[in-house]
C-alpha cells in the first residue's frame, strides 16, 4: 500500500528558524550579569549551609553511638576447644 504524504505538513522556513535560535541567543547575551553574581553566591551559600548542617549531623549521630555503646568492640571471649 502507498501512503499518501501528510498534505498539512508546511516545508521548514529556514529563516524563521534561524531567526528564533537568534533570539534566544539575544536572550542569553542580555543576561544580567548582577544576576549571576546573585546566584553564584545563592548556591556558594547554599553549599556551605549543607557542609555545616551535615557536619553537626555527623557529631551528634557518632555522639549519639558513643552514649548507646554501638561504638565499642564486642567483648572477645577465648574459645577453650576440647580434642
Amino acid at each position: 500500500m502507498n501512503k499518501v504524504p501528510n498534505s498539512n505538513s508546511k516545508p521548514l522556513d529556514n529563516n524563521l528558524v534561524e531567526s528564533e535560535e537568534n533570539d534566544q541567543i539575544e536572550i542569553i547575551e542580555a543576561y544580567n550579569p548582577e544576576t549571576k553574581v546573585m546566584l553564584e553566591r545563592f548556591i556558594l551559600l547554599l553549599i556551605a549551609v549543607g557542609l555545616v548542617v551535615g557536619a553537626i549531623l555527623s557529631v551528634g549521630v557518632v555522639y549519639i553511638l558513643d552514649k548507646t555503646g554501638f561504638t565499642t568492640p564486642p567483648n572477645q571471649q577465648q574459645i577453650d576447644l576440647e580434642r
